[in-house]
């Protein structure tokens, strides 16, 4: 709940309601799913040139607009996606556009009433266990889980749950650490 009142009140998160709404208006969230993917793909693997473009003041406002055209026209996206990425530029909120992808994906993925869950682990899960862990988290928040996975060797055992604004952490780390504050509080 509170991800949901964090996102809509966010700059970008006005800017991914008001493009996925007219979306959902025009019946075309397969386009706006493929537009994301595209989005993604060149932002995340942008060269140094786009990101310096896009976060640079150096650049005018309609430098900026005339390369988003561009790379719009480029990649195909459709024509709402590239007006807005255009009037991001005209208002200098390019640098918005890693979160704006994280806010459409999530309007996505409610809409079609899934989660994102992020999930840390000493080691590698196996598949068994993903999906052990994906039965038990969708029957607790009641929507189809997509998990993501990482590995991190400082958790020592246990996991890190990540479900939207909620984490719960079942790591040895943490429990040593209750238990140095409880040892604190009793001397």
């Amino acid at each position: 709940m509170s991800e949901s009142v964090s996102f809509r009140s966010g700059v970008s998160g006005r800017y991914a309601t008001a493009l996925f709404s007219i979306a959902v208006e025009d019946k075309k969230l397969d386009t706006l799913e493929k537009d994301l993917n595209k989005l993604r793909q060149i932002f995340f693997e942008a060269s140094g040139s786009l990101q310096s473009l896009i976060v640079s003041p150096l650049h005018r406002r309609t430098e900026q607009e005339k390369a988003m055209r561009l790379v719009a026209d480029k990649i195909k996206l459709s024509i709402n996606t590239a007006n807005l990425l255009a009037l991001m530029a005209r208002k200098r909120r390019l640098n918005l556009i890693p979160q704006l992808i994280s806010d459409l994906a999530y309007l996505l993925e409610e809409q079609r009433g899934e989660m994102r869950v992020e999930v840390v682990s000493a080691t590698a899960l196996t598949k068994k266990q993903q999906g052990n862990l994906e039965s038990t988290l969708e029957k607790l928040v009641g929507k189809k889980i997509k998990l993501g996975v990482q590995v991190n060797k400082a958790v020592i055992g246990g996991l890190i749950v990540k479900l939207g604004s909620r984490m719960i952490d079942s790591t040895v780390r943490s429990k040593l650490l209750k238990l140095q504050n409880i040892m604190k509080e009793v001397n």
